[in-house]
């Protein structure tokens, strides 16, 4: 893979969005967990993203990610202040009959580099199939960033309309099974809103036990 091929595939979380479809914010239950999310749908492809978080009225706040994706999308991500550059970023792949999912951060449109500000933890449901691939995962730090020079950004739980930006690529990544891999081109990228409010439940903790099991 060349290095022009690795600048765009970083450009695929800038605030610049492709012209794809994006669905409304909706709630949707697993039905393999009954775990309850707010979730959009976006891309030609149809990847969804999905939150869960506490009953809280202020960060900070655990959060529940699950990413959706056709098999058709190598890799997916999401950043949760609506664009690459100074913001916690999410990016999962299929591994096998598993799912990776890696913590990022760009300071300029260039490489992610590792992000150790955002820990996640891959849970139950985490599975590639003959036609998809899912990760779900708890994050610890997801929910607020610093940036220039010490600013703080915060996501707030009682918001109907979140920004948060995504992209996907048709390539593969450099080596599925190493959470830093290089990442390949991507086909297409653009923003959606998602209803944080929304996600917020009661269950949270029986959530978070039952994915662990």
């Amino acid at each position: 893979m060349g290095l022009l091929q690795i600048a765009a595939a970083v450009m695929a979380l800038t605030g610049t969005a492709l012209s794809v479809p994006a669905t409304t914010s909706v709630k949707y239950c697993d039905p393999e967990s009954d775990v309850c999310y707010s979730s959009s749908t976006v891309g030609i492809g149809a990847i969804s993203y999905r939150l869960a978080i506490p009953n809280v009225t202020a960060t900070p706040f655990d959060m529940l990610l699950q990413i959706v994706a056709p098999k058709t999308a190598q890799w997916a991500g999401v950043a949760f202040g609506g664009r690459m550059i100074n913001n916690t970023i999410a990016m999962a792949w299929a591994n096998g009959n598993t799912s990776v999912i890696s913590s990022r951060w760009a300071s300029a449109h260039e490489i992610p580099e590792p992000y150790e500000e955002a820990e996640y933890t891959v849970l139950k449901g985490s599975v590639t199939n003959e036609t998809h691939w899912t990760v779900t995962a708890l994050c610890k730090g997801c929910s607020s960033w610093v940036h220039d020079g010490g600013s703080r950004t915060v996501l707030d739980p009682n918001s109907p309309s979140i920004n948060l930006a995504w992209a996907a690529s048709p390539y593969p990544v450099g080596d599925p099974a190493d959470n830093y891999t290089m990442l390949s081109i991507h086909s297409e990228h653009g923003t959606f809103s998602l209803d944080l409010a929304a996600a917020r439940t009661d269950n949270f903790d029986s959530y978070l036990q039952t994915l662990s099991e």
